[in-house]
């Protein structure tokens, strides 16, 4: 933990970004010791939300919801933010890279005018991006928020182990989301989530969630972005990914490093996986094939 926080840490300082990250950790039931470990850490760093919940794997949709909570309340209190990037502790997020990205799709998508943005999503042009908008008939003004990531749309109700969900009656398939290794929500949806605890049903897969509470919501552009490497498991290496996920802290050391000397994320880029395209207007079973080209140049 404490190397994989020591590289997020380095990764903020390195260049004057407007980020500001936190831990999420749940305290009820940690022992002194731990606990004032984590005040240590909180004293030097100021980067750990603390939250009033067990900290286990069955509570990470819980811990999601808190932290939502937590951020919307702060906001009134000068955290202003427009985006959160949730991610695992074993994620590695160029953002450098990121930032500048945000900033493209800010200028292509929720600055210009909404018939330009839906037929973009229509052309698919993009290398990386594969984009939805859900908007009512109406409408006719850019109010859109992002929900970007890597999205899957065809993943099967899961009957056993840690994913196991038993009260999911809504259909045979989860409905389209953005996968837990890293995923982006704009502050408007962020607002929406923490406005409607109460009402929100909670699943064992936080990503499934996430994706089911804003499966309904009016004015969302979903993007997929095969840059987002944020399956179970990682596809590989590629100077051009800006969220690793499932990366070991060894690994991420070795990432950092690489970023800092050659501005690379990758010391040697390799493919273990292929990757797809989401197909937004096929039905969510057929939305995901996957690509024959290994590589995007």
């Amino acid at each position: 933990m404490k190397l994989k926080n020591k590289n997020q840490r380095n990764i903020s300082d390195s260049k004057r970004f407007h980020v500001k990250h936190f831990f999420a950790v749940g305290i009820s039931g940690l022992d002194e010791k731990k606990l004032s470990n984590l005040s240590r850490e909180q004293t030097d760093f100021q980067d750990i939300l603390t939250l009033p919940i067990i900290d286990s794997y069955g509570n990470l949709t819980l811990k999601v919801l808190k932290s939502f909570e937590w951020l919307n309340e702060q906001f009134d209190y000068g955290l202003l933010f427009k985006y959160v990037l949730k991610c695992d502790d074993d994620s590695f997020v160029r953002l450098d890279n990121l930032i500048h990205e945000i900033q493209l799709i800010e200028l292509l998508y929720l600055k210009s005018e909404l018939s330009s943005v839906i037929e973009m999503s229509k052309v698919n042009s993009s290398p990386y991006l594969r984009t939805n908008v859900q908007i009512n008939r109406n409408e006719t003004k850019n109010k859109l928020s992002i929900y970007w990531g890597y999205f899957d749309g065809r993943a099967n109700i899961k009957k056993s182990g840690k994913w196991k969900e038993q009260n999911w009656i809504v259909c045979d398939k989860y409905v389209p989301y953005a996968l837990g290794g890293g995923y982006i929500v704009s502050k408007r949806l962020v607002t929406y989530i923490a406005k409607n605890v109460e009402y929100l049903r909670i699943y064992n897969s936080e990503d499934v969630s996430v994706g089911f509470w804003l499966s309904t919501v009016n004015n969302i552009l979903r993007i997929h972005d095969v840059r987002f490497d944020t399956e179970w498991v990682s596809r590989g290496c590629q100077n051009f990914f800006l969220v690793s996920h499932n990366i070991a802290g060894k690994e991420m050391q070795a990432m950092f490093h690489s970023v800092m000397l050659k501005n690379e994320l990758c010391s040697n880029e390799h493919i273990t996986r292929n990757f797809y395209y989401y197909n937004w207007s096929a039905p969510p079973s057929q939305c995901c094939n996957m690509n024959k080209i290994k590589n995007i140049q």
